[in-house]
């Protein structure tokens, strides 16, 4: 596994690397003055663009723990 998300209460997913795979393609995709963040998992994701945050990093080839949820 090289990013695990976790949903938080508020509607929001937290991204996780697991892997140096996944800490480069975290780096590679925001800014430096991110990268603490993200790298402590203390970064958080709307539902609005998670979907299309793991479909990027899936088509990077990085294996992501994501369940996709479908509308009722």
């Amino acid at each position: 596994m090289d990013l695990i998300t976790t949903r938080l209460d508020q509607g929001l997913v937290q991204v996780n690397p697991s892997s140096v795979h996944g800490v480069f393609w975290l780096q590679t995709h925001f800014p430096a003055q991110d990268w603490d963040a993200l790298l402590s998992g203390q970064a958080a994701f709307g539902m609005d663009c998670i979907d299309d945050l793991i479909s990027d990093a899936r088509e990077a080839g990085l294996n992501v723990e994501w369940e996709a949820s479908v509308p009722s």
